[in-house]
């Protein structure tokens, strides 16, 4: 009966290994086939469309912008309350931005930032500086949504991730505390994300305003630790851009649905 079994088992074992090469067979004829597919027709759409060479000389910017950088976490009284927060427990910030327009929804970003954050309680008070650098995308909303405008006012939104560090120091009230002095040594992670309106004066300038929020991957940018929460931070800036060799691009429209407006 053992034997009888064990003959069952062995029949069993090489049906499902046929099952799985025949399997793999059809799997890899599927794939080739759905391959020479999207080429031949990536090839043939290609050759219909005979898109314009893309030249990367054109199309940048340089963005100089200033603001104020306002810290929320555990050292700071005025969380809830935004104009509290910009008189009280803000400071100035600078900073360069070198982007690339792609098309026109999107734009790619080179970001640097340095500036102070500053925040106080009832127990203590604290000063941090901070640099940070960022790579970000934006996509430009009204061109989303109204494709064909003629227009030169624009809203965008905005995300990025980035490296950043910081240098604090906490000052407790009590005089027999000594002050805690906290400085990163290697870069930590930060996610941007935020929006922003800019206004083409002309081809070459913009002007553009930007609210962002810097999201932490720290919590002793105050000089204290919480295993709850994350400190963040953020940038209300104004700027100007420079277009640097800004030229016309030309993007084929899409019949019922165009995108992308011509430019």
């Amino acid at each position: 009966m053992l034997i009888k079994n064990m003959g069952i088992t062995n029949k069993i074992r090489r049906k499902a290994e046929r099952l799985k090469k025949v399997s793999g067979i059809y799997a890899f004829i599927c794939l080739f086939l759905a391959l020479s597919f999207s080429v031949s027709t990536n090839a043939q759409y290609s050759k219909r469309l005979k898109p314009k060479k893309f030249e990367w000389t054109k199309n940048w910017g340089v963005n100089l912008n200033m603001g104020a950088t306002s810290f929320f976490g555990d050292v700071s009284l005025y969380d809830d309350d935004y104009a509290d927060k910009l008189k009280k427990e803000s400071s100035v910030g600078y900073g360069i931005i070198i982007s690339r327009r792609i098309n026109p929804l999107f734009n790619l970003e080179l970001q640097f930032l340095k500036g102070k954050l500053k925040g106080k309680n009832s127990k203590s008070h604290f000063e941090a500086d901070v640099l940070e650098y960022t790579f970000n995308t934006t996509l430009n909303i009204v061109n989303l949504l109204l494709p064909d405008n003629e227009g030169r006012f624009f809203l965008y939104a905005k995300m990025g991730l980035g490296q950043f560090r910081f240098s604090s120091r906490l000052t407790y009230k009590d005089p027999e505390k000594e002050d805690r002095i906290v400085d990163t040594g290697v870069p930590e992670f930060v996610f941007l994300l935020g929006t922003g309106a800019y206004y083409s004066l002309s081809p070459s300038f913009s002007f553009n305003a930007e609210v962002n929020g810097r999201m932490t991957n720290n919590d002793q940018i105050d000089g204290t630790k919480n295993k709850k929460d994350k400190d963040y931070y953020s940038y209300i800036s104004i700027g100007i851009t420079y277009n640097i060799n800004n030229a016309k691009q030309h993007y084929r429209k899409i019949k019922k649905t165009p995108l992308i407006r011509k430019y």
